[in-house]
């Protein structure tokens, strides 16, 4: 049996805290942002907005196995069962009020960041009219090859706009010092996160990139906020004692994978359980490495600096860009092979999945394994097939 984490502990009261405090927003006189997960949380929380992600929620609901009942409530409206299912999910529990902390506090402005996927402009869209509240859309340039200064400008005037409407929307002017100190908390969490990741390239690992899964939420989340940085200084510290200490994820550690794509949320118990049994641990992934910062965001104009990092995640960028991702972290992570999910719900993410994992194959040697499933709807996995198709590749790595 491997060791847990106690950090765990911390996270899961943090976001308990988070919830109960969101909830009461409104008895409190607080604004409530439904933000999408790329989105400018830091301009956000410079007004004093509560921010809520209904992706992170969708998470929530499918590693609680209440996806597909929430996905099927949004199908009776019409909706088609191929269509993201953290979309279905939120449509369900806004007509519902379910889920494992009871449906999600209504919002006072809707802000769309289209540098994750397009279904979300449509959901947020869908979302403004149920709740006849503002919509705020940042379009982000789909960047092929490397980030440019025209599109990186057109982000950072959208930002600025953005700014405006959440004057009107709180009535509150943009203090440019509250905004400094909340990306200095934010630029501080992120380098901690970083160095948690970091971690994982110690042989053994000490912790397992399927927790990271978990442990990402502050950050996604509560970028911009102390507890953030509070607690992943505390992550970052037992991470540092157990790499000391010689304490593995996985016993007996043979195999080293990589991860890509969003986790079936359902099943990330299986999944350990499965790997662990043939020594194989998961040390690095292109999700949770998508919440890094490229450029610091307290460095020159902080619109420009926010326009620049929120260009840069892996799935806003094209076929080359991310096939010399993945090759990079198979080196730097030292890999002896890859782990994909073509995730129904995610076509930005999953299309061309299978050609990169050819490419990925011939530039390092390395082979992997594709499992099909869904992000957060239930209905959409077996259980079965998947185990067979692990357990055979698994073997063929013990060799």
């Amino acid at each position: 049996m491997s060791i847990k984490i106690k950090t765990t502990d911390k996270l899961k009261e943090m976001m308990m805290v988070y919830y109960l405090t969101a909830k009461n927003a409104r008895h409190n006189n607080g604004k409530i942002a439904w933000i999408t997960s790329g989105g400018p949380v830091e301009l956000a929380l410079a007004f004093g907005v509560t921010p809520i992600y209904p992706e992170n929620h969708g998470a929530m609901v499918g590693a609680t196995k209440m996806g597909g009942q929430l996905c099927a409530v949004a199908e009776g409206l019409g909706y088609s069962p191929d269509l993201c299912s953290y979309f279905r999910i939120d449509v369900g529990q806004a007509e519902t009020h379910l889920g494992p902390i009871a449906g999600l506090p209504e919002p006072d402005v809707l802000i769309c960041a289209n540098n994750i996927c397009k279904t979300v402009i449509k959901w947020y869209e869908i979302q403004a009219r149920r709740y006849n509240v503002p919509l705020i859309m940042i379009d982000h340039p789909f960047m092929e090859h490397e980030i440019e200064e025209p599109a990186v400008k057109y982000v950072a005037a959208q930002l600025r706009d953005m700014a405006a409407t959440l004057e009107t929307v709180t009535g509150v002017k943009l203090d440019q010092d509250k905004l400094y100190q909340i990306l200095m908390l934010s630029r501080d969490a992120i380098k901690l996160w970083e160095r948690a990741l970091e971690t994982l390239r110690s042989k053994p690992t000490p912790m397992s990139s399927i927790d990271s899964f978990f442990h990402m939420a502050p950050i996604v989340t509560l970028r911009g906020e102390q507890r953030t940085v509070d607690y992943y200084q505390a992550l970052v510290t037992e991470l540092e004692e157990r790499k000391a200490q010689g304490i593995a994820a996985v016993e007996g550690e043979r195999h080293r994978l990589l991860f890509d794509n969003i986790p079936m949320w359902y099943a990330t118990k299986f999944l350990y359980q499965t790997l662990a049994k043939h020594g194989a641990a998961v040390v690095t992934s292109t999700y949770t490495a998508s919440w890094s910062m490229e450029r610091d965001m307290t460095e020159g104009d902080p619109f420009e600096a926010m326009a620049w990092n929120y260009l840069a995640p892996y799935i806003n960028r094209g076929f080359a860009k991310r096939l010399d991702i993945l090759e990079g972290l198979i080196h730097k992570f030292e890999c002896d092979g890859f782990l994909m999910h073509s995730a129904r719900s995610c076509k930005a993410y999953s299309l061309g999945q299978y050609d990169l994992a050819e490419a990925l194959t011939k530039r390092t040697g390395k082979q992997g394994v594709i499992l099909e499933g869904d992000i957060a709807d239930e209905r959409a996995w077996s259980e079965g097939q998947a185990a067979n198709r692990l357990e055979a590749y698994l073997e063929a790595l013990d060799g």
